[in-house]
Formats: structure tokens, sequence, C-alpha cells
């Protein structure tokens, strides 16, 4: 597993429309490398915001979620940011993500997190 590969796969979020299974799976296919407790999702169907949440809370958990965002139809302009928490300020890692849906600004951030853990 390279960042190569996690970037890739931002990318791929980044251009995204919506989150559809394909894309739910292969995303955590990637994660799994990095996070091996994060599960093979079901079909987001219309929860694609609970899936993204269950694969955080798997792959981080206790970490804090902030989002942030104008809801417009039908792009909106949605920013996560995963933090570790902790009692410091000192915060040594921190996922990012921006998109038109809030199910893909998560699941940006997630990655942004592997990305920074991942060995290479």
């Amino acid at each position: 597993m390279t960042k190569t590969d996690i970037l890739s796969m931002m990318q791929r979020v980044k251009g995204a429309a919506a989150l559809d299974g394909a894309l739910l799976t292969d995303a955590a296919e990637v994660l799994r490398r990095v996070f091996p407790a994060v599960p093979v999702p079901s079909e987001p169907g219309e929860q694609p915001v609970e899936a993204v949440l269950h694969l955080i809370d798997i792959a981080l958990p206790s970490w804090s979620i902030n989002l942030t965002g104008k809801a417009t139809e039908p792009d909106g302009h949605w920013r996560c940011s995963l933090r570790e928490t902790r009692g410091s300020d000192e915060i040594e890692v921190v996922g990012l993500g921006a998109g038109r849906m809030v199910a893909l600004a998560l699941l940006e951030a997630l990655l942004s997190v592997a990305e920074q853990r991942s060995a290479e």
C-alpha cells in the first residue's frame, strides 16, 4: 500500500457526484490496509452518511468529527475535519475533507487520516 493508492482514491471521492456502493467498497478496501478492522461495507442505499460514520467509528474510535457547510440542492458545500480527542491542544493527525455531499466530505477526511498514517 502506498500513499499513491490512497491519494488516487481521494481523487475519485473528490470527483464523485454521490457515494455509491462501488465507491464505498473500493474506499473500504484501501482503508482496510491502514485500518484492518474496517469492515466490508454493505450497500449505502439511502443512508450513505451512516455508512461512512460507521467506518469512521471503527477506524478512529473516540475521534471528534467537525462538519460545516451550506445545504444547497443539488450540491452542498461541506467541510469535515477529524481530530483525535485528547486533553492536549497538540494534535498530531487531522483528517480534512470537502465535498458536495456530507458522506463524500466524511470519506475524504477519513482517507486523509489513512494517508497520513500509511507507511509509504
